[in-house]
């Protein structure tokens, strides 16, 4: 097997990151930010968003190597960008190695303005089939991979869930989007639920660089069905995995399951 492509979370990795961070700093202040109280949390697209009182939002979009961690206080490691203190002894770190991450800190308006947000598509784990068909419909023209990772038409989609959606559905990945009938649609809808759902209750995918806040590991990588299998089987037909470069990325996919049309 070859070695598969250096990538940021997506929406499972962040979706989890939000899930275990929020029982863990609810309630909490942040000491060095005034003292402002930790209201809420949520995931927006593939960035997590801290919700404080006086109407601010501390904001991380981890891209190729960053990861949040609760750390005892006074942890300390070359490739922290930034640490929060918490009330009640534990701090907040946020660990990135290639130091690609961006973080937002201010008014809610002013960081959800940024531009990350503003185009942001609708949410590929909440998006509704009627919404999922529109936007098909709306882009007529182009392949289906490049639409996938397109964050202006899916927010939190990457690299691993489009060729495992893809595969899922037995589309190829360079199919035309005016080519698909109602019922491909409807497959690659139910696919994409399917996948991130499956991704989600695995842990998500670590790799190298990420791994859960408490420290914990995923376990969707080790059961992924295509991406990164090049020249192994198809678990479907035995057919060996191919992988092609399609718009900027490196792709994965059964020639036989996933027939060109």
């Amino acid at each position: 097997m070859g070695a598969p492509q250096k990538i940021m979370p997506e929406l499972p990795e962040v979706e989890i990151t939000k899930r275990k961070l929020e029982p863990l700093i609810k309630s909490k202040r942040i000491l060095n930010l005034g003292g402002k109280k930790i209201l809420r949390i949520e995931r927006k697209g593939k960035a997590i968003l801290i919700y404080l009182s006086g109407g601010k939002i501390l904001g991380f979009h981890q891209r190729m190597s960053g990861k949040l961690l609760i750390v005892r206080r006074g942890w300390k490691d070359k490739h922290t960008r930034r640490i929060f203190h918490l009330s009640g002894g534990k701090d907040l770190a946020f660990h990135d190695v290639r130091r690609f991450g961006v973080i937002w800190y201010g008014p809610v308006k002013k960081v959800l303005d940024d531009p990350y947000f503003k185009t942001l598509g609708l949410d590929a784990l909440k998006i509704s089939f009627g919404e999922f068909k529109r936007i098909l419909g709306e882009r007529r023209a182009g392949k289906l991979k490049p639409f996938f990772l397109n964050q202006k038409n899916l927010a939190g989609v990457g690299n691993i869930i489009a060729d495992e959606v893809l595969w899922h559905a037995k589309i190829h990945p360079e199919r035309n989007i005016n080519n698909l009938s109602d019922a491909d649609i409807k497959k690659l809808y139910v696919s994409l639920k399917f996948i991130l759902k499956r991704s989600i209750k695995l842990g998500g995918s670590t790799m190298r660089d990420w791994f859960h806040p408490d420290g914990g590991h995923g376990g969707y990588f080790k059961k992924r069905y295509t991406y990164g299998r090049e020249d192994e089987k198809c678990f479907r037909c035995k057919t060996q995995i191919i992988r092609k470069k399609i718009a900027g990325h490196s792709s994965c996919f059964c020639p036989k399951c996933q027939r060109e049309q």
